[in-house]
């Protein structure tokens, strides 16, 4: 799940459930797109945290052990043909294994 502001949504021509590629840096990932609740809030996303979110973050943790999950430049484009992958499909495309 990919939470956005309702005016991004619509300036990119992305509805409710549409899926979405969010690419950053560090990878990407297809998940489905949803009106935010806590618009506005123009050009940014909410992942919730979880697999979907590690896959495209910055993996440094910086001694901590968690890495940042925050301020991460990222592209948002429409992705039709492209599926949301499950738990294990994520875990296997990401570390060889489920």
């Amino acid at each position: 799940m990919c939470y956005m502001d309702p005016a991004d949504m619509k300036k990119l021509g992305i509805k409710d459930g549409t899926s979405v590629l969010v690419s950053t840096t560090y990878g990407s990932i297809v998940v489905k797109a949803a009106k935010s609740l806590r618009a506005p809030h123009p050009g940014i996303v909410y992942i919730p945290y979880g697999p979907w979110a590690n896959a495209i973050v910055n993996p440094e943790t910086h001694g901590i052990g968690m890495p940042s999950f925050k301020g991460i430049p990222a592209e948002v484009e429409v992705a039709l043909d492209k599926p949301v992958l499950t738990m294990s499909e994520l875990l296997k495309q990401q570390y060889g294994r489920a």
